[in-house]
C-alpha cells in the first residue's frame, strides 16, 4: 500500500477507488480492536463511543419511543456492549455483532445477561437470522460502508425483522461529512502510542471532498517512532435525505421518520427510524 503513488501526501485517489479493499482503518485488527476499545470505555470524549448518560439517555429514548414488551434486538456495530447493558434487561433476546474482537470479548465478559448473545462477524457479511422486533445501528456506522453494502445492509435488516419491527438508523449528518472532507491536513503526535500504534508516531491526517460521489476520504500517513510509514484510510459517504428515503424504499421499508428529538451531544447525527410493514 505505501508504494501506491495514490498514497503519497498531497496526491487525491482517483474516485474509482473510494471504495476499494483500503477504504476503512483495520478495525478489526487485533491491536487496533484492543486500542480502539479503550476510546470505546473513555468517558473524556464521544469519539469513539457516547460517553454513558448518552448512552443512558439513548436507550430511555429507544424504550420510550418504542415500547414493545419484551423485544427481541438487534445491534449491528455493538462495540463492547454498552447499549446492551442499558436494553437487555428488558428484552428477551438481545443480539449484538461486531467485527472488532476485544470489543466482542469485553462485552460477552461484562454483559453476563440471559438471552444476551455477542458474535464476532463483519455485518456486511454476516446472516443476521430473522423475528427480531427492533434493528439497531447508531453512531454514524452506516456512513462507512460503500453504497454496494449499505444496499445489502438494509436488505438483510428487513429479512430480519418481524412484521411491525423497527429500524433505528443513526447517520452522520450530510453537512459534517462534507466539513471534515474540506478541512484542511493537520499533523499530530503521540509520544508514548495511540490510535495507530503502541509506541510513539508523528501522523499526517489529509481530507479529500469529492462532490459528485458525497464522499469524504481521510487519509492517516502514519510514521513511527522506530522507522517507516503506515497509511490507512477511512472513507465516509454523506447521505442527503432523499437518498436515504430511496435506499429505504429499495430495501422494502416506507415512511421513514426523522427524529429530532433523539439525545446527542453536538448536532453531527441524525436519526431515521421506519417500520417495517
Amino acid at each position: 500500500m505505501n508504494n501506491r503513488i495514490a498514497d503519497m501526501p498531497g496526491v487525491a485517489p482517483e474516485p474509482a477507488a473510494l471504495w476499494d479493499g483500503v477504504h476503512k482503518i483495520p478495525w478489526n485488527d487485533p491491536a487496533f480492536s484492543a486500542r480502539i476499545l479503550n476510546e470505546h470505555l473513555s468517558q473524556e470524549h464521544d469519539l469513539a463511543s457516547r460517553s454513558l448518560p448518552f448512552v443512558r439517555a439513548q436507550a430511555d429514548w429507544i424504550a420510550r419511543r418504542f415500547p414493545c414488551p419484551a423485544p427481541a434486538v438487534l445491534d449491528l456495530g455493538c462495540g463492547p456492549g454498552l447499549y446492551a447493558r442499558q436494553l437487555a434487561a428488558r428484552c428477551r433476546r438481545y443480539v449484538g455483532l461486531d467485527f472488532g474482537p476485544a470489543s466482542i470479548d469485553y462485552a460477552r465478559r461484562e454483559v453476563g445477561l440471559p438471552g444476551c448473545e455477542f458474535r464476532l462477524a463483519d455485518v456486511t457479511e454476516a446472516d443476521f437470522g430473522q423475528g427480531f422486533d427492533l434493528a439497531m445501528m447508531v453512531y454514524g456506522e452506516f456512513n462507512v460502508f460503500s453504497p454496494h453494502q449499505a444496499r445489502g445492509l438494509l436488505a438483510k435488516c428487513f429479512h430480519a425483522l418481524n412484521p411491525g419491527g423497527v429500524l433505528l438508523l443513526e447517520l452522520q449528518h450530510p453537512e459534517a461529512v462534507r466539513a471534515v472532507g474540506q478541512g484542511g491536513a493537520t499533523q499530530t503526535r503521540a509520544e508514548e502510542g495511540g490510535l495507530f500504534a503502541d509506541e510513539g508516531y508523528v501522523c499526517l491526517t489529509e481530507n479529500f471532498w469529492y462532490e459528485e460521489q458525497g464522499v469524504a476520504l481521510q487519509r492517516f500517513h502514519v510514521r513511527l517512532e522506530r522507522g517507516g510509514t503506515v497509511v490507512y484510510r477511512s472513507t465516509t459517504k454523506a447521505w442527503e435525505e432523499a437518498e436515504v428515503k430511496r435506499l429505504l424504499a429499495e430495501a422494502g421499508f416506507e415512511a421513514p421518520e426523522w427524529c429530532g428529538d433523539w439525545p446527542q451531544p453536538g448536532n453531527s447525527m441524525w436519526l431515521v427510524a421506519v417500520v417495517k410493514g
